[in-house]
């Protein structure tokens, strides 16, 4: 199904534009203040203008529409606790810094540097190693959606870090970037220290990691790109629609459903968002998550929580696909028992590293696979292990010399 997404030819309101202010606070103003005052505008700009042409749109139909030509920014972050004495407290850290420097994620399949503001070649691992003396540290993945038009991505991510610590107000932010090329999307990884020059905590407010941070990427990337064509566009909506993902759409639907989860299929509506709600309908009735009831659909219980783990549960399908390939026998998921065995293999479903799993062989050589805790520091390869399932995850404990595989 093709949607034309028609504008209108009534005449524009005035718009009211929303910026991000250029500091965090004035040298007198109350750091609560200001902080609540740029994370407004921060919102702002990331949903874009509610008012202008959305409001004559809406007085129209009653469905307010905008095709937004604006350049996105996908902005995932994981705030990385520092757990344990010594070696420990920084072991996680490490492992994920070998991880993003692996060779072949570089441009044309060569190796991921690291660079800071000011330096292109960075030594992470020297620089990141009194970092597990701090509490936290975190991880970011910035992934403009047209990232392969952006011909230098390591100014594109200077300038948004450089605009986020005017923010926060740490013109010193300590952060390292490396870019990655070997996804269908170039997108830069950025860890930043969870300390502020001054020697207290860095606290990034939940709000600004979600809208502030994100506006910022995307301000860089608009600067850089300018609009989207309006083909481009609509296809980008489009996509939407047909994403196994909870999305825009699915927020919708969920606020116009009534007490039974029912809401209307939308057909011989004639404005553009009946049409695409009705495509997105159609896709959650083939995911199993919508039942069509007459002129209207009934959404699953828990859409938003089935949506949001069917990407993990794809991810665990693949890799014991992968695993039962190159091993040749089968492999099982951990059940509601606990399993002692050895490490056979282990890495993540996303590239934060906060989604770990492991594939542990047991004494009689039936491998099991779990999906771990957060943040969960994955185990060497060969190590003796003892896998405990959880509503989380599943915790890993390394069994001591006098311990058995046999329970």
């Amino acid at each position: 199904m093709r949607v034309r997404l028609s504008g209108s030819s009534d005449p524009e309101p005035p718009r009211r534009l929303a910026r991000l202010p250029n500091r965090l606070k004035a040298d007198k103003a109350p750091a609560r203040t200001a902080i609540l005052q740029r994370l407004a505008a921060s919102r702002l700009f990331a949903f874009g203008d509610r008012a202008g042409v959305l409001r004559s749109a809406q007085a129209r139909s009653g469905r307010a529409f905008r095709l937004d030509v604006r350049q996105r920014v996908i902005v995932k972050a994981l705030v990385a606790r520092h757990i344990g004495r010594g070696f420990e407290r920084n072991a996680a850290l490490a492992a994920h810094v070998s991880y993003l420097a692996r060779s072949g994620a570089g441009v044309e399949g060569g190796r991921a540097d690291f660079f800071d503001r000011e330096l292109d070649a960075v030594d992470a691992s020297r620089t990141t190693k009194s970092w597990g003396e701090d509490r936290h540290h975190f991880r970011f993945i910035v992934s403009p959606e047209h990232g392969d038009r952006i011909a230098d991505l390591r100014r594109f991510t200077r300038e948004t870090m450089k605009r986020v610590a005017e923010d926060l107000g740490e013109p010193d932010l300590q952060w390292l970037g490396v870019c990655h090329f070997d996804t269908d999307q170039p997108h830069a990884h950025v860890l930043v220290r969870g300390r502020r020059a001054s020697g207290r905590d860095l606290v990034i407010p939940r709000d600004y990691i979600g809208y502030g941070f994100r506006a910022r990427a995307q301000e860089v990337a608009h600067e850089l790109l300018g609009d989207l064509s309006r083909v481009e566009a609509e296809q980008r909506i489009w996509r939407e629609t047909q994403a196994d993902r909870f999305t825009g759409f699915d927020r919708r639907l969920l606020q116009a459903a009534d007490a039974n989860l029912e809401v209307e299929d939308g057909v011989g509506g004639t404005d553009a968002w009946a049409a695409l709600n009705r495509g997105r309908l159609r896709h959650l009735e083939t995911l199993g998550l919508a039942t069509r009831h007459g002129p209207r659909y009934r959404l699953a219980p828990d859409l938003e929580a089935k949506l949001r783990t069917l990407q993990v549960r794809r991810d665990v399908v693949r890799s014991l696909h992968q695993r039962r390939l190159e091993a040749g026998r089968d492999v099982r998921e951990l059940g509601d028992e606990p399993v002692r065995g050895r490490v056979v293999k282990s890495g993540h479903h996303d590239e934060l590293g906060a989604s770990g799993w492991v594939i542990v062989r047991d004494a009689q050589g039936v491998e099991h696979f779990a999906r771990l805790r957060t943040a969960q520091t994955l185990p060497g390869t060969g190590r003796a292990v003892e896998l405990g399932p959880g509503l989380g995850g599943a915790s890993v404990t390394e069994l001591g010399r006098g311990q058995g595989l046999e329970r």
